[in-house]
């Protein structure tokens, strides 16, 4: 299992520990609790930047597109690994994430 410090860290900035949300599923050194509690944390922090490029309040370095690219495999790695139900996907969420 991944250490304390090293998971609290990860979380505070998902995207600059791992590169895409299948990296997440594969570490064999996360429980699924933290997988989870890792992927939750990422979705909320891409939809966050998804409001805030709306409100043009992003870095410039941030690609167009990129967030919801990525937001689409947080969630389809959520639904990998039994977080979300799939037909929560038909729903019409917020971009923070309300219904």
């Amino acid at each position: 299992m991944m250490n304390n410090a090293r998971f609290e860290d990860a979380l505070t900035d998902v995207a600059k520990v791992y590169a895409d949300p299948k990296d997440i599923i594969g570490a064999e050194d996360l429980s699924q609790q933290q997988k989870v509690k890792l992927l939750r944390q990422w979705e909320f922090d891409l939809r966050e930047n998804l409001v805030a490029s709306e409100e043009n309040m992003t870095a410039e370095t941030t690609p167009e597109g990129h967030s919801a690219e990525l937001l689409r495999g947080v969630r389809k790695a959520l639904i990998a690994i039994g977080a979300v139900d799939h037909k929560d996907e038909s729903a019409a969420p917020t971009k923070t994430g309300g219904a």
